[in-house]
């Protein structure tokens, strides 16, 4: 197989794309599992959480989800030390105005 073009329009392959610009086709097998791959490490990072945030219906409702997700898998000893991170970004915040 030939994963240098396009196995359906035959559309040169630029760089690391997995898919094709021209028809959607993806280049090979291998590159639609890199792809989802790609995809899942992206909803898991700290900026696809955001950005699924950013997107949903209702932002804030999405946060709160996203942040009591994360409170039940942090352990206690990390949630108080965020809150004191918190705490003291709040008090410079205010001290300054």
């Amino acid at each position: 197989m030939n994963m240098t073009q396009c196995p359906q329009c035959a559309h040169k392959r630029k760089g690391e794309e997995y898919k094709c610009p021209e028809c959607d086709c993806f280049y090979s097998p291998l590159d639609e599992i890199l792809a989802e791959e790609a995809l899942q490490r992206e909803k898991r990072s700290f900026i696809g959480r955001l950005r699924a945030i950013k997107a949903a219906k209702n932002p804030i409702k999405a946060f709160i989800e996203e942040y009591k997700r994360e409170n039940k898998a942090a352990p206690y000893n990390i949630t108080i030390f965020l809150a004191i991170i918190f705490m003291f970004v709040f008090m410079m915040v205010i001290s300054v105005m």
